[in-house]
């Protein structure tokens, strides 16, 4: 049986989010690229090893306990066993240091992980790529047609199970209103004004707002209704008409609040929703909130972001509190 060994290898990230990938070219010009590290010498410990192989190929010393292991994997070594090479990858902040490659590597590059890349590099240090990035909660920036863009215009989606979607998009009008611009808001399923405190505010701000939908708060019950009626799809058909609306009198940003919501529960279709997008006047930022928002206003969106539930006081037993939940 073959020996296996491991190999340590760093993502070094410099303060401008890059990470260092080197490569020995000897007399293979297409050689690829990797992270620095190595093989683990006999009675060393995985960070020991790492720290050395750092020091030798690269001239740059770390401290281990800044290490942050964050994927393993397994390759060929040569012509040997497909397993033979157990990796072990971890993030290492480091400052804005002097590379001193050893006689071990020729070149050495930089690579921003927010951007695709053409560096050649094995395919399982791609895989190793693609884990950091998730890990690290980096999207590449692929939408090519945004290269230039300035001012208003874009489509954004706020959602998630976690509190704050709403909340957000308040705060965008709040801030437009600050740099006078003018601003709609369209609230899908969300009739009635007793829970809806900040709506005053709006309307004081200059804020055009428009409350689609029934009050499914019981008034003597407080039980919120669930079921889903003929009037709740023709209220939400108004709100389609109402943001329309907008979309003629030339308004800088409009909220679809809970339109996400109100298409995934079936009171809009989807298709409904896009169709309506091609009428968005080129100048006009559009942001949908709501939970479960359908793949296709994602897809269409040029920023998504996914509000988390981790901890909730609702839980707990703690009730919707005036001036904080409502």
């Amino acid at each position: 049986m073959e020996k296996k060994f491991v190999s340590n290898k760093a993502f070094l990230v410099n303060p401008q989010g890059k990470i260092l990938f080197v490569r020995h070219t000897g007399k293979n010009p297409d050689a690829c690229y990797e992270p620095p590290g190595g093989r683990m010498d006999a009675n060393e410990s995985l960070l020991e090893g790492l720290q050395r192989e750092l020091r030798e190929e690269l001239g740059i010393e770390i401290e281990p306990s800044k290490a942050r292991p964050f994927h393993t994997d397994h390759w060929r070594f040569e012509d040997g066993d497909q397993d033979a090479v157990v990796g072990i990858f971890y993030i290492v902040p480091i400052g804005d240091v002097s590379v001193q490659l050893s006689h071990e590597h020729t070149e050495h590059v930089w690579i921003d992980p927010r951007q695709e890349t053409t560096v050649p590099m094995f395919e399982s240090l791609r895989r190793a790529l693609d884990v950091y990035r998730a890990h690290e909660g980096i999207v590449i920036a692929n939408d090519r047609d945004l290269i230039g863009h300035q001012g208003f215009g874009l489509i954004q989606v706020i959602t998630g199970n976690g509190k704050g979607k709403t909340t957000s998009a308040t705060g965008l009008m709040v801030r437009a209103v600050g740099a006078s611009k003018k601003v709609g808001v369209v609230y899908f399923d969300k009739g009635g004004e007793s829970h809806y405190f900040e709506r005053d505010v709006l309307r004081n701000l200059g804020v055009d707002l428009v409350a689609t939908g029934r009050d499914r708060i019981d008034p003597i019950t407080g039980r919120f209704d669930f079921s889903i009626q003929h009037v709740d799809r023709e209220e939400a058909a108004r709100g389609l008409l109402e943001v329309e609306r907008m979309f003629e009198a030339g308004y800088d940003l409009i909220i679809m609040d809970e339109i996400n919501s109100t298409t995934d529960l079936g009171m809009l279709a989807a298709e409904d929703v896009l169709a309506l997008l091609e009428k968005k006047p080129e100048k006009t930022e559009l942001v949908f909130t709501g939970r479960n928002a359908p793949q296709a206003f994602r897809d269409r969106a040029h920023l998504v972001s996914e509000v988390g539930l981790k901890k909730h006081y609702f839980y707990s037993g703690v009730k919707a509190r005036e001036g904080l939940d409502f």
